[in-house]
């Protein structure tokens, strides 16, 4: 393809939110010329991104289709350096990620307290992404005609049903929709960015790009190409300067007419804020930028949700997946002739199940002074907000030739609204130096007792299965040999059942210490990077106005999740995919155009 040196709207990153605005403008007006540039290589039909069950090689070593970022090393987590992967591919995080199929509360975009984002003014936007083929058919809630299928998969497993059992008999409701924007504290078959009849992921670039692309040919797309930096010139954004072939490093312009839209993500959008001159002086002086733009808020506010992923062992009888991430030759080929028809293990993400919770009143007073402040203060008055995701995961997700052989189930908990605000910035002007990454988890004091329960919630779940049979030492906390909490295998005799607990764990001081060392030893990201080009005002630190117009600037939108001003109780990618359509609706009015 011949790459125009002059388009009318340049759309830096080809991400979920970036894929929308070029989807929906192409539709819009065919006669207006689009250019997407991105780092990554093109998924078109890439049979690792399309395939769902093969979304955990995106993070295996050596992997091309995500970008690690390195934090600093931090006391708070046992002095570890924490890594958060980024998609590097078009789509971005949409074709690497885990496919949940979840949703903010209303509050939490309510709480961005800006003009025109409100719930109710956005729930129309998140009906018009999706098809949804779940058992709520509320036409108030939920789109059914849209580019993007959801549906629960194509290989159900029967740990679901006993999960759920339990998660009722310990007094939780189990929902329909736990996704209506209202519910909480309840648990749900999880729903997933899969299309029901082909079994393929529900990306964002073959969604809104590919098909549009195939009809239109002033839709450009870049990839491979990393952009050094926004051409900014008296005040007006006119274009931009990429870098198209890593090994020359030759640097390539592009001038806009008329917008240039950045949308490379909460993590690669500030560093090209501040690489194009606008963000704090202080911190482009000592990377050698001029500043032209003085907008400290540019790489602050970084949130994420915090996660950990403790691993049980379950019967040798149970429907698991750990035999296809083994790679069990017959299991893979079966899962390959199954997709034919949208079904088998190829067309699922392992996870099938899941709840968004809050503490009761002696959990609430379990979790101590810090948190309860933090309650009282985020929470207590918004009955929507959950503080854990928690969800069974149908398989040990790591390394098998590390753990005995066996069937696994993980218990994946994540909190919901961290207190905790990390920063990026850059170092340097040069587009291929590392930041300076700090994400902050656990540096606010009411972060760590909520994930402690986190453990205990998720513990006091899988125990109650019937199909449990313990826990192996190692990847657990290190609880005293004599501790009543400690792991233990659960040796049941043939044909015998095993004895289902109807008390929790009582877990002594010392056992507390172990799981809070245990919590800082793995902590890790969620891959829900948000917040770091804040829409607020700008005297509070804010980036962009209500219009996505980054301040100071013309003819420049940012348009990704970090114009988030607060986090979100979900999964991120509905609210990327959400921001993409209000980008594109307000991206339309700037251009004139009506539809989109």
């Amino acid at each position: 393809m011949s790459i125009p040196k002059e388009v009318d709207v340049i759309i830096v990153g080809g991400g979920s939110a970036g894929c929308v605005v070029a989807g929906r403008l192409s539709a819009a007006d065919p006669t207006l010329e689009i250019l997407i540039v991105e780092q990554g290589k093109n998924n078109l039909n890439d049979p690792s991104v399309v395939r769902p069950a093969m979304y955990l090689t995106h993070l295996a070593p050596g992997s091309t289709t995500s970008k690690l970022y390195t934090g600093r090393v931090s006391e708070h987590l046992a002095g570890r350096a924490p890594v958060v992967p980024v998609g590097n591919i078009l789509g971005g995080g949409s074709s690497i990620n885990f496919m949940m199929y979840t949703r903010a509360s209303r509050s939490d975009y309510d709480d961005w307290k800006t003009e025109g984002w409100s719930a109710d003014a956005l729930v129309p936007l998140l009906r018009k992404t999706e098809s949804h083929h779940l058992e709520s058919r509320d036409a108030e809630v939920h789109g059914f005609s849209g580019p993007l299928g959801v549906s629960h998969g194509g290989c159900p497993r029967p740990n679901t049903d006993e999960f759920l059992q339990v998660a009722k008999d310990l007094g939780y409701e189990i929902t329909d929709d736990l996704q209506d924007l209202k519910a909480s504290n309840a648990f749900e078959r999880w729903g997933k960015w899969i299309n029901p009849k082909t079994g393929r992921r529900s990306d964002a670039a073959h969604g809104f790009v590919h098909p549009q692309m195939e009809k239109n040919p002033n839709l450009h797309l870049i990839t491979d190409s990393k952009v050094a930096r926004i051409i900014i010139e008296n005040g007006e954004a006119t274009g931009i300067e990429y870098i198209p072939n890593v090994v020359t490093g030759a640097h390539e312009v592009v001038k806009a007419r008329k917008l240039v839209v950045l949308s490379a993500g909460a993590l690669g959008s500030p560093q090209i804020l501040e690489r194009s001159g606008v963000g704090a002086p202080e911190i482009l002086e000592k990377a050698g930028v001029k500043s032209l733009v003085d907008l400290p808020g540019v790489g602050t506010n970084y949130q994420d949700h915090n996660l950990i992923l403790p691993s049980y062992k379950v019967s040798n009888e149970s429907e698991t997946h750990d035999d296809f991430l083994k790679g069990t030759p017959e299991v893979h080929a079966q899962g390959a002739k199954d997709l034919e028809s949208g079904k088998g293990v190829f067309a699922t993400n392992f996870i099938d199940c899941g709840g968004k919770v809050r503490p009761t009143e002696a959990e609430l007073e379990s979790l101590g002074p810090a948190f309860g402040k933090f309650w009282n203060e985020y929470y207590k008055d918004a009955e929507d907000k959950p503080v854990l995701f928690v969800a069974l995961i149908n398989s040990f997700l790591g390394d098998h030739s590390l753990v005995p052989a066996g069937k696994y189930v993980t218990v994946g908990t994540y909190l919901e609204y961290p207190a905790s605000r990390g920063a990026i910035h850059i170092t340097s002007s040069d587009p291929f130096s590392n930041p300076d990454f700090d994400p902050g988890f656990l540096t606010h004091e009411a972060d760590l007792a909520p994930n402690m329960w986190g453990y205990k919630f998720g513990r006091e779940l899988v125990r109650r299965m019937p199909s449990y049979r313990g826990e192996i030492a190692a990847l657990h906390p290190k609880f005293s040999s004599t501790s009543a909490a400690r792991a233990q295998e659960i040796d049941v005799a043939a044909g015998a059942e095993p004895t289902i607990p109807t008390k929790d764990l009582i877990y002594t001081e010392e056992d507390d210490k172990a799981i809070e060392q245990w919590v800082r030893e793995n902590l890790a990201t969620t891959w829900h990077s948000i917040g770091t080009l804040a829409m607020k005002p700008r005297e509070q630190g804010g980036v962009v106005d209500k219009n996505l117009s980054v301040y100071g600037v013309k003819n420049l939108k940012v348009v990704d999740l970090s114009i988030a001003p607060g986090n979100v109780g979900s999964n991120t990618y509905s609210s990327a995919l959400l921001i993409g359509e209000k980008g594109a609706v307000l991206a339309g009015e700037f251009l004139g155009i009506s539809g989109v």
